[in-house]
């Protein structure tokens, strides 16, 4: 949609991802990023502590966050695409109050736009429900957030809604460089 990788797009002085990275970072002990063998090595170079590259190509966010879950040094990791430049850690902060009982992946549902499904939270846990997702041929983060161990946690603040927005098209990216 965007014509190249949008992660790599400029925004002011820095590339969309460092926005990312820079607004998530204060939220996480660790952050590692998952992308392909199309930007390699242009991720190389990010402030992250690791740079992981998907273990199998085209298999869209599953397998970032397969990759990611067989990584881990942590019981629960956040997965944030490289997209979303207004995250809020107020957003982060009240999903990961959420990690408790048997829940092995936890997502935000806003309260009229339905379930969005990043940020997400996923316990280490998570790794065999989706892997076996994988290899049914599942792709899509909704049919994870459908299982058993998934948990939606509404978000009624309007201040948090922003949050959701991603950068999925031109227009998109013009206000966000008109914003920065």
């Amino acid at each position: 949609r965007m014509g190249r990788d949008k992660a790599l797009l400029p925004v002011g002085d820095r590339r969309l991802i460092e926005r990312v990275i820079q607004r998530v970072r204060p939220s996480v002990e660790r952050l590692m990023v998952i992308g392909g063998a199309h930007n390699a090595p242009q991720l190389r170079d990010l402030p992250a502590d690791a740079v992981l590259m998907d273990l199998k190509p085209d298999h869209g966010p599953l397998m970032g966050i397969y990759t990611g879950l067989m990584h881990t040094e942590t019981s629960w990791n956040l997965f944030l695409p490289c997209d979303m430049p207004w995250i809020d850690g107020r957003l982060i902060e009240r999903l990961a109050g959420a990690c408790r009982g048997n829940a092995e992946v936890i997502a935000s549902l806003h309260p009229t736009e339905g379930i969005q499904p990043f940020p997400l939270l996923c316990h280490v846990k998570a790794c065999r429900t989706v892997g076996a997702l994988l290899n049914r041929g599942e792709r899509a983060l909704q049919v994870l957030l459908r299982q058993p161990g998934a948990r939606l946690i509404t978000i009624e603040e309007p201040e948090l809604w922003r949050s959701f927005t991603n950068v999925n098209t031109l227009a998109d990216y013009a206000k966000l460089t008109e914003a920065a």
